[in-house]
């Protein structure tokens, strides 16, 4: 049965449709039916909320991820602060309360830098890839 299905479909490929058949007769409508493209696009909108979906979708991943890390980061300074005995100081804290300009420097340019990266650097990045249609 397969093979007489192979052999139509060759034939169909080929040309050489017998019209007498019925299944040669299928066949050809079928394969002249799949030739065709289809009339129906998706539109633009649609596309753009798929593709913000699915973003948001992975933003919130990463969201979790970066919890994971700081969570686990946690867990590890308690561990070792338990295992290693130590003394907890304030030494670091004194030294922050002397310097205090340079530490709200620190704190807004390391936030300057973010709001940098979200602006320019994301939105050229994606921009980059609405040209390409590539999505991460």
């Amino acid at each position: 049965m397969k093979n007489l299905e192979e052999e139509l479909q060759n034939q169909v490929e080929k040309g050489l449709v017998n019209e007498s058949s019925d299944d040669a007769t299928a066949y050809h409508h079928v394969f002249n039916i799949l030739t065709k493209e289809p009339d129906f696009h998706v539109s633009l909108p649609f596309a753009d909320r798929i593709v913000a979906i699915i973003e948001k979708k992975e933003e919130k991943r990463d969201y979790w991820w970066m919890a994971a890390g700081i969570f686990l980061t946690l867990i590890s300074l308690i561990v070792a602060l338990v295992l290693t005995s130590t003394q907890w100081t304030t030494g670091v804290f004194k030294f922050l309360s002397g310097n205090s300009g340079l530490v709200t420097f620190a704190i807004a340019f390391i936030l300057f830098l973010q709001w940098l990266d979200k602006r320019l650097i994301k939105k050229k990045f994606e921009l980059r890839n609405l040209q390409t249609g590539k999505y991460p």
